[in-house]
């Protein structure tokens, strides 16, 4: 009897060491992938590449204790694979061991990459729920748009993506979205609708947004940008959007959308970027929080382009600081300022019409040009300016 218990035990320890990716199935630290001349069968050499993404996720234990990379040649791949997940949908899900990471690394010809997922009709092309991924070298999205949202990231998932493009369009959706603490990095060069800075129809939209503890942040600074098109950075519900790159270029055509717009708790941090803003639409405000939205530019050079009603519009207790704003353009109010917002902040350039109301404060520390327009403070509110004197009510 004793004999047959432990014949049985260690039968029971060797399928739970497969089950959870023992010697027995441990996957290979490399896999490849062509559309073209793979197949889903084959091991997933250089010489016997796979066929699908969704065909070298399979040879994933649930459990991985060790890296792998997975190698995509050159061409667009119009699904999945459809292999234990959506073929419209790419989804990555893997319990991992710390410091274990799944990266799907594209293919560069020319100075550019050359590897396009271009599925079409899923609520998101890929969806990252669990585990360590990283995706570089890639374009997600042809430009359908069948394509609505580019990547989601939940908790407790994490996704690095470095030099990677985004071509999907809607009017008001996510090329890259954390939500409910899903936390993304951002390495190299980041292009959203990059060809779109100069003209845009509508539905052409893809923007980046946090929301819901979700954190979108760059992890580099040389070398590193990012490119938005037709969109915005958009924080809420204590969402952080975190810039650290050398420059952010963000061009907005939407009515309904500002290049940053933050609220509800969230916040966008420029760190030391040079940030290019410019809203399309007249009626449109480049940089405008509110509902407790926060924007801190701390060595960052912000400089808005555009015409447009107002430049900087702060609404419902929301606050934004920065060192230095540069103004290129025609705009009627510099700064529109309601309802328990704050401002501080300095000035290259000449300022124009200055307001504040219901409790606001407005601080500009510096103006190199001149202050051209009226500065106007009511119902508790209070503008200081650089010379020392202070418009409002004063107690």
């Amino acid at each position: 009897m004793k004999r047959t218990i432990l014949i049985l035990m260690l039968t029971t320890a060797g399928i739970l060491e497969a089950a959870a990716g023992g010697p027995e199935n441990s996957p290979p630290t490399l896999l490849h992938i062509d559309p073209v001349r793979g197949k889903d069968r084959h091991p997933g050499s250089r010489s016997r590449p796979l066929r699908t993404i969704s065909g070298a996720l399979l040879l994933l234990p649930e459990l991985l204790k060790h890296s792998v990379t997975i190698e995509l040649a050159a061409g667009t791949y119009d699904e999945t694979g459809g292999e234990d997940m959506p073929g419209n949908e790419l989804q990555l899900m893997r319990r991992m061991r710390p410091g274990v990471t799944v990266r799907l690394v594209g293919t560069v010809a020319d100075g550019k990459a050359a590897t396009i997922l271009a599925w079409e009709g899923g609520d998101s092309m890929i969806d990252v729920r669990e585990g360590d991924w990283e995706l570089q070298d890639l374009v997600v999205g042809s430009f359908s748009t069948r394509q609505r949202r580019g990547v989601l990231v939940a908790g407790p998932a994490r996704l690095t993506l470095r030099d990677v493009g985004f071509q999907c369009r809607s009017f008001s959706g996510a090329g890259i979205m954390a939500h409910r603490g899903g936390h993304v990095s951002l390495k190299g060069k980041i292009r959203l609708n990059e060809q779109l800075h100069d003209r845009a129809k509508e539905e052409t939209f893809c923007g980046i947004v946090a929301t819901e503890f979700g954190t979108v942040k760059f992890e580099q600074r040389e070398g590193a940008e990012l490119d938005l098109g037709n969109g915005s950075l958009s924080a809420s519900y204590y969402g952080c959007i975190r810039l650290g790159c050398e420059t952010a270029r963000i061009t907005s055509w939407g009515r309904q959308s500002n290049n940053l717009a933050v609220n509800s708790g969230g916040r966008i941090d420029l760190h030391g970027t040079t940030v290019t803003l410019k809203a399309m639409h007249p009626e449109n405000t480049p940089v405008g929080p509110e509902h407790d939205g926060h924007i801190l530019g701390e060595d960052a050079h912000l400089i808005i382009v555009g015409k447009n009603d107002t430049a900087i519009t702060l609404q419902k207790a929301s606050t934004f600081t920065c060192n230095d704003i540069e103004l290129k353009g025609e705009f009627r109010k510099t700064i529109w300022a309601m309802s328990g917002s704050m401002f501080v902040g300095r000035f290259l350039t000449d300022v124009t019409r200055l307001e504040a109301h219901t409790g606001a404060t407005v601080n500009v520390e510096a103006v190199e040009g001149d202050i051209k327009g009226p500065v106007v403070a009511t119902s508790g509110a209070l503008i200081s300016l650089p010379d020392g004197s202070v418009v409002g009510h004063v107690r």
